[in-house]
């Protein structure tokens, strides 16, 4: 099951040049994303129509970079989890490996690379619980999703690759992290009183208010001379998302006798809702102002296996993306991979 398409238009939106997310793509019954530094995560889905158990039951880690970590875990369902458990890929032997305090089970990093080989051209896997009991793991698209990792990384031909391998030398370097600053909020002494301002509520574009629905005004601060404050404008919602339309309002620097004026919030790439001629909305909307970030997380349906969850940073003149992930398939992905990271310092 695919997330709706106004997810998925969300998610794969044109961003600013220098700012392109990497990819999450699924082949048969895995799924594989990487972010923009090269960090790519692989693991299963659960059956076509069938239960969770196998979904995120196997997955693995590799960075980007020579002699970068490499990690495959074993995720049984919470319930299962009451002992380490064991991989098993053919006729080889059980891996076995360390429960760590979530009850996952992490293999031999040591062996890493030779476990995502033996997956790749396996016929059959299980996880093999620690009551003895196995549950059967699809190893339909493993290579695929393996090699993609591969590509991503430009392992290609190397002999650090996992599926593409030859004779070069593993030396590709992953791009940088981006550099933001974000801005913690500190206090105002007013904010604006949204009671006052039915008209802005009405510019926000938000048509379809659900009653009772309430707007929140926080602090963002001062800077060049103004008061500044961050409205969120409870928009159009649905059974488990909704979504918020956000502007900035400014003043005078504590000047009571000035009115606040709005203006739509400033973005550097697509929030979950909002088109190009809309005042931008983010879904199920949280602020920390310790930091300065803006968290936006669309569901795709209501249990939360599927979505799009990005967070921004405050700059003091707009929200840049510092952190994405995203899951398009319903199949049991409840921790959505990573597909942009930026490197982030606060200003408080």
């Amino acid at each position: 099951m695919l997330m709706p398409a106004l997810l998925i238009a969300a998610a794969v939106a044109t961003a600013a040049p220098d700012q392109v997310p990497g990819e999450t793509k699924t082949f048969k019954d895995w799924y594989v994303a990487c972010d923009n530094a090269w960090n790519c995560e692989a693991g299963t889905l659960a059956e076509e129509g069938g239960d969770f158990t196998t979904a995120m039951a196997l997955r693995l880690w590799r960075e980007g970079g020579p002699d970068a970590p490499f990690r495959v875990e074993l995720t049984p369902p919470e319930e299962m989890a009451t002992g380490p458990a064991r991989l098993k890929i053919d006729a080889r032997p059980a891996l076995s490996g360390t429960q760590d305090t979530e009850g996952d089970t992490v293999l031999d990093e040591g062996q890493a690379l030779a476990i995502a080989r033996a997956l790749a051209n396996g016929s059959q896997a299980s996880m093999i619980l620690s009551d003895g009991r196995t549950v059967a793991l699809s190893l339909a698209g493993s290579s695929a999703a393996l090699r993609f990792i591969d590509a991503t990384q430009q392992r290609a031909g190397t002999r650090g690759a996992i599926i593409a391998t030859g004779t070069k030398p593993d030396t590709a370097l992953p791009p940088p992290l981006p550099q933001l600053t974000a801005r913690a909020a500190s206090k105002l002494t007013e904010l604006p009183d949204l009671k006052r301002y039915p008209e802005i509520i009405a510019e926000s574009g938000c048509e379809y208010r659900m009653e009772g629905a309430e707007d929140t005004v926080h602090p963002l601060g001062q800077r060049g001379g103004l008061d500044m404050a961050l409205v969120l404008i409870a928009c159009d919602s649905g059974a488990y998302n909704f979504g918020s339309a956000v502007m900035v309002a400014t003043r005078p620097m504590e000047d009571p006798n000035a009115g606040w004026e709005f203006a739509p919030a400033k973005f550097d790439s697509p929030t979950g809702w909002g088109g190009d001629d809309q005042v931008p909305q983010v879904v199920n909307a949280d602020w920390t102002a310790e930091t300065g970030t803006l968290f936006d997380r669309a569901k795709g349906r209501g249990i939360g296996d599927c979505g799009v969850a990005s967070s921004y940073a405050w700059d003091g003149e707009m929200f840049r993306l510092s952190e994405k992930h995203e899951m398009g398939e319903c199949r049991g992905v409840w921790e959505w991979p990573r597909v942009w990271i930026a490197d982030v310092s606060v200003i408080r």
